[in-house]
């Protein structure tokens, strides 16, 4: 009887979709960021931005737990991790700017707290690409 070799995950075919629409998305989402920003400034921000973290915690879990190949679950994971960073910086930066103090991390950048939700919003739609390219297909808008 011939010895079978072990058995290795297939790779998975990455499905075609439309990173353009994604990159949309992301742009508009951050003029809203920025808009709430100037209206309300960071407390409306911060708020903003905690409902993304919220979703990129709630997929990256998702892809940890189910996806099959391990580049898509480091990728989701490296994502969390920056976004999570920035989204730290904008909570701690924001408030203290809010309340006329200087920012205590890193001051010499004093725009970094203004810059974080592009950062994070990255995290959210690198995840979000992920889900599309290595994903299973559905139809309607069902979330396992």
């Amino acid at each position: 009887m011939p010895e079978q070799e072990p058995k290795k995950p297939a790779i998975p075919q990455s499905h075609p979709f439309n990173p353009l629409a994604t990159y949309a998305i992301y742009t508009g989402l951050v003029l809203v960021g920025y808009i709430l920003f100037w209206l309300f400034y960071y407390p409306a921000l911060i708020a903003f931005t905690m409902l993304f973290v919220i979703i990129l915690l709630r997929d990256t879990r998702h892809i940890v737990n189910t996806y099959e190949l391990p580049f898509a679950r480091k990728a989701a994971v490296v994502n969390l991790v920056y976004s999570m960073t920035f989204f730290i910086v904008l909570v701690i930066n924001g408030m203290a700017l809010s309340q006329g103090l200087d920012p205590p991390i890193l001051p010499e950048f004093t725009e970094l707290a203004s810059w974080s939700p592009m950062f994070i919003l990255g995290g959210v739609f690198g995840v979000a690409n992920i889900k599309r390219m290595y994903g299973p297909r559905k139809s309607g808008f069902q979330y396992p």
